[in-house]
Parts: C-alpha cells; structure tokens; sequence
C-alpha cells in the first residue's frame, strides 16, 4: 500500500502522461513547420513512455522510497511540456506573419529540442534509481550532471538500496562529499539525507559504516537548528547500543562510534545527551564485566569504553566534571592498581586529562580534589606508586604530569608527594628526570602559595646534590635548562641559600646559569635574579661575621687568654723538671762512683772479677731504676698538668675549636691563635701504644 506522499506524485504523473498525449495532438493539428512539430512530438513520447515506466515503478514498491528527485524531475518535465505546447499550437494556421519570421521560430524550436533532450536524460537517471540494478553504480555518473543528484542517488540508493553492502557504499560516498566540499552539506541537509542516514546507523552495518554515518551526521551539524535534529537520534542509537542489556559486541561498537565522534568532532562531545547519559554509561560497563564472558572479550569492551572516556573528557571540563561527580574517580583508581598495560595506560591518561584541568580551573581543582576527599587521596595514592615502583617509562610520565599539575592543591604536611619527584630527577631515563623536575617547579613557583614549604621539603630530601648534576651535565640542553630553573626557584628563599651556596650553585650560576642563559633569552633574568639572591645573601653573612665587635673582640681576648695559659702550664712543667733532675743526677753519679771505688782494690784477682760483675750488673740495675722514677716522674706530672687544663680549656677555648672546626670565617688572627691551640695536641684522639720495655723507658 502506497503512502500519502507517493499516491501524491502518483497522481502527478497520470496528469502527465495526459499533458504529453495533449502535445501530441496539437503536433499533429500543426499548418506550418510540420517537420519540426513531428520531431517535437517524437520527443514528447518518449519522455510519456518513461513517465509511465516511472509509475509502474513507483506502484510496484514494496519499501518506502526516496521521492524527493521524482518531484523536482516531473516539474521540469511538466515545464518542458508548457514549452512545446505553446510552440505547436502557434504552427495549426497558415499565419503569414508567422512564416515572415522562419529563422527565429527555428531557432525557438532548436532551443526546445536541447531542453526536450535535458529531461529525457534526467528521467534515464531517474529510472536508474527506481528500476532494480546489480550493484552500487557509484558516483560518477551522477557527477556529471550536478551535485545535486550525486547527492540524490546516494540518498536513495541509502534509503531504497536491496544489498546493506550498496547502502554501506552510499554511506561512504556521502561522507566523502561532505569532507571534500562545504556545499554538500545544505544539499544533503536540504533534500532529506538526514534521516536515511539515522536510520542505517540503527542497522547491523559494519564498523566503518557506522564510521562514516556518524561522522557524516556530525559533520552536517553545522547550524543550531540542525543539532537537535541530527544529535538527539544518533546519540539515542547509541545509547540503546551501551546498555547492559544489549550484546557485547554491540556495546564495544557503540563505544569505540562515541570515541570517534568525540575525537574528530570536539564540539560535538559535551552535547547534553553525551554529558548526561553517555559518559555515565560507559563507566558503568568499565566496571562491570558478565562472569560468563570470555576474558579477551572483557578486555576489549574496557579498552573500548576506556578509550571512548579518555576522548570525551580530553580538554572538556564540563566532562570532566561529569565524570568526577559520579563514581568514575574511584574506578579509574581501582583499575590503575589492578590492570596492566594498555588498560592501565589508557586510565593514566583520563586522570591526566582530569588534572590537565584541574591546573588551570581553580573551582574544579578545588571541588574536585580536596584533601577530604577519599577519590581523590585514592586516585593520588595510586600515582605516587606508579612514580616510585613502576619502570615503565610510558607509565611513569604521565603519571609525574599528573601529580605536578596537582601541585597547587598539595598542603605542606604533603611531604610525601615530593619525595619521590626528588628521587626521579637522578633517573637515568632523561625523559623521566625531566618531568620531574618540570613537576618540581611547579611546587616551587611564585604563584604556589606554599612554595617556601616545598622547597625546604625538595632540600630535605636531597634534591639539590640531584640537580647540581643535572645542571652541570651539558649533555641534554633542555634537560640542563629545567634543572636551571628548578635551581633559581629554590635560590629565591633565603632559607635556602645557605644548601645551594655551600652545594656550588652559585658558582654554577654564575658560569653555566649564564651559559645557557644566552641561548634561551627567556631564562636570564630568572638566571640574573638568582644569582643575585645568592651572592647578597652571602655577602650579608659575612658582613656580619666580620663587622660584629662583640664575636671578634672575644675571640681576640680568648686567644690571648689561651696562649697566657699554655706560657703558665709550660713554665710550670720545667719548673718541675729542675727540681727533679738534680737529685736524680746526683744520686746516679753518687751510686756510679761507690761502686766503682769498692771496685778498683780487687782488680787483679779472679774474685775481683766475679766482684766488679756483680758491681756492675748492680750499677745497671740502679742506673735502669733511676731512668724509670724519672720517666714516672714526668708522666704524673703530665697527667696532673692535662687534668686541670682540658676543664679549663674547654670552657674557655671552645668556642674557637668550634668555629675553627666548622670552617666559619674568623679573621686572620684569629684562625692563627686556633691553629696553634689545635695544633698542641689538647684535642688529638687518644692513641693506644704498645707498652715499651723499662730499660728503654
């Protein structure tokens, strides 16, 4: 049974094949220029023979049928008719007028023989439509009459095509004109290719169809009053394709359709539909899997629906936004401790984005990553594992990107997200030490509120002996630069200046900082500025080292006490010595000359031998006790004078031991008076000796 709209033109090209038998007669009524009536007239039959075709096809339809070309192509069949009627029915008389005026009125004839002829080769095309062919002629033929019915023969051939692989063709076809010229989409929008195209894309078609129908409705989205005529049904297709309910293959389909839509039709992906329904959908399927499904096949409707997510919030906060109001944060936290690979990369990723925006949206970084959050203390729990225990430097990089644009929104208690950026800027994958440390300055900059906190946490866990190597190492140039701006950040707090001077940074400023400073313009005067900082910072120290009365006239007035007391103690231990050693060398030269007196009488005899051997090995016996009361003598006299010295040196003289030590500036005096104390022997460790025999002694 025909539709209204058919039973409309059916009823159109009756009156027509009437009209043409009209013409036919009034030729054959013709007085004058009966040849070129006749030839009119050949032609008007031909053009009622295909209109009656046309009707029998047209009655014979068993689909709904593309009618739009049937309508403009009769109306200008019917207007060609207008035009040879009114010529013919001039020729019924003998009119002398008429004939005064021959090459004129052929020249009328001529003109309506070339639009006669127009419309019989626009009612072939039209029959090519209607009459079943064998395959997808394509569009060049078409394309040699206008665009208009190249646009004409893929609409229909969408619409009334028999084989899906013909409409999938037809599909393409448009897509492809759609891309190679902007006209293409009013004449499609225009003559009604927008619902054959919706229509086919709720049809089990291939993959790329549903490529190519999707993202020729999203190019024809050009005009507000179109987008809710072409998104509102696509997106409902879709939907119907990602619920649970729907086959598995379908719902990998219906995602990997939204992230090619998203991907090449940014515009498009933060429409309502999509916002509110879309993104909802496809986190739910992340996360649930049919027990009875194949791994491989779970696998594959994750990566899908993980792709389709990374596509959507790409560079779009009201996505983002969508997706972190549900419980997607979580997800993508479970996921990235429990997947591998490819999963694992692409959930990185879509918290990449999310921080992406975070950096530069100060109402969503603080709505969304709060510190009482549990998603968010979850989702950076997670990357600080990936920085510290991961290898994977495809993993490791985005995953340094993500916590650094966080950096804003870390307390300084947080010191636990800044330990392992430290740690990366010694690895030995430059691509990771360089993240790290871009990571690092934003902790670091002027703009972080709690950059002074940050910085004493990068010192503290050994940040700056990693960055001096990184800075001093002109094997990466940008490597090398980044170091150097993470260095000047740090310089410009005085609490730091102290570790970066004693660590060489100045002199590295002032050389390499100075280097490279040259050849990037835009760091000299952050170069200029640091090593400014420093060197103040330095030359104030010393200034006031040197210019406080007070430390350097007591370090002056304790030398001069130090150097009294060791002249007193030493006065002291050879005072001692004179008393003893007289008596002692007495007693020795008295004990030497009795036995040698006793001695001599008995000279020449044998027992005055064996008498002068015993004499002697006596003498030697009382020379060896002389020489040990002496050395005991002089060794309790050493204890006794270091007993009372070391209190009282200590106490006195410490000060200058400590400053000595420490490698602080003293005056040239000063540094002098301390060597000489140091060098007396007060403060030396105690070495143990091996105990020497008495004799020697």
């Amino acid at each position: 049974m025909l539709g209204w709209e058919a039973e409309k033109q059916t009823e159109q090209l009756l009156d027509l094949v009437s009209f043409a038998e009209e013409v036919c007669l009034a030729a054959n009524k013709a007085k004058s220029f009966k040849g070129e009536c006749n030839e009119a007239k050949q032609l008007v039959i031909r053009l009622s023979q295909m209109l009656k075709t046309l009707l029998c096809c047209i009655r014979s339809a068993r689909t709904s049928l593309y009618l739009r070309p049937v309508k403009c192509i009769v109306a200008d069949v019917e207007a060609q008719f207008d035009l040879a009627l009114a010529i013919v029915r001039k020729c019924k008389g003998r009119n002398l007028i008429w004939r005064l005026f021959t090459g004129r009125n052929t020249k009328r004839f001529r003109e309506l023989y070339d639009h006669l002829n127009a419309s019989i080769g626009l009612m072939e095309w039209l029959l090519s439509i209607y009459v079943p062919q064998r395959g997808f002629l394509g569009c060049s033929t078409a394309n040699q009459k206008s665009p208009t019915l190249l646009v004409w023969f893929c609409i229909s051939t969408i619409k009334m095509g028999s084989e899906l692989e013909d409409r999938e063709r037809a599909a393409g076809c448009l897509m492809s004109l759609v891309q190679w010229n902007d006209e293409y989409k009013k004449i499609i929008y225009v003559e009604g290719g927008v619902p054959p195209l919706q229509k086919l894309l709720k049809e089990n078609i291939s993959f790329d169809a549903q490529i190519n129908v999707a993202k020729t409705l999203c190019l024809l989205v050009d005009e507000k009053e179109r987008e809710m005529v072409v998104m509102n049904d696509m997106v409902s297709t879709i939907l119907d394709r990602l619920s649970r309910s729907s086959v598995t293959l379908d719902q990998i389909e219906a995602a990997d359709l939204v992230a090619f839509i998203a991907e090449h039709n940014p515009k498009l992906k933060e429409y309502h539909l999509i916002r509110e329904n879309v993104i909802w959908r496809l986190i739910s399927l992340l996360s649930y899997a049919n027990d009875h499904w194949p791994s491989s096949l779970k696998l594959r409707l994750k990566l899908s629906c993980s792709k389709a997510l990374l596509m959507l919030v790409r560079r779009s906060v009201w996505n983002c936004k969508t997706l972190t109001e549900t419980k997607g944060m979580l997800c993508l936290a479970k996921l990235l401790a429990t997947e591998k690979d490819e999963l694992q990369y692409n959930c990185l990723m879509i918290i990449r984005e999310i921080t992406a925006i975070a950096e530069w949206d100060q109402d969503f970084r603080q709505s969304t990553f709060k510190s009482s959050s549990p998603a968010s203390k979850a989702v950076v729990d997670e990357l600080l594992k990936v920085i510290d225990e991961h290898h994977n430097t495809k993993l490791r990089i985005p995953a340094i990107k993500s916590v650094g644009s966080l950096a804003r929104s870390f307390s300084a208690k947080d010191i636990q997200v800044i330990s392992p950026l430290v740690a990366r800027l010694g690895d030995t994958d430059r691509q990771v030490a360089m993240e790290a440390s871009i990571a690092l300055q934003k902790f670091v900059c002027k703009t972080n509120q709690l950059s002074s906190e940050h910085s004493k946490s990068i010192i503290e866990f050994n940040g700056v002996p990693l960055l001096m190597k990184l800075l001093l190492d002109d094997r990466d140039k940008i490597l090398q630069s980044h170091g150097l701006t993470l260095i000047c950040n740090l310089a410009n707090h005085d609490s730091n200046s102290n570790v970066l001077i004693n660590a060489g940074a100045l002199t590295a400023l002032r050389t390499t900082g100075q280097a490279i400073a040259e050849e990037q313009p835009e760091l000299e005067a952050l170069v200029s500025a640091a090593t400014s900082k420093l060197q103040s910072n330095k030359t104030e120290k010393h200034q006031v080292l040197d210019r406080s009365p007070g430390i350097k006239q007591f370090i002056t007035e304790q030398s001069k006490v130090f150097l009294d007391f060791v002249g007193r103690r030493l006065k002291l231990l050879f005072e001692g010595l004179t008393v003893y050693l007289p008596w002692m060398v007495n007693l020795l030269q008295e004990s030497c000359i009795k036995g040698i007196s006793g001695a001599i009488r008995f000279l020449k005899t044998r027992r005055t031998r064996r008498i002068m051997k015993a004499k002697c090995l006596n003498l030697g016996l009382t020379l060896r006790w002389v020489m040990k009361e002496i050395a005991r003598k002089l060794r309790l006299m050493k204890k006794i004078v270091k007993s009372m010295e070391k209190k009282e040196i200590r106490r006195k003289f410490g000060y200058i031991v400590h400053k000595t030590r420490t490698g602080n500036r003293i005056g040239s005096g000063e540094f002098f008076q301390a060597q000489m104390f140091l060098s007396s022997g007060y403060f030396k460790p105690k070495i143990k000796q091996k105990k020497k025999s008495t004799l020697s002694d």
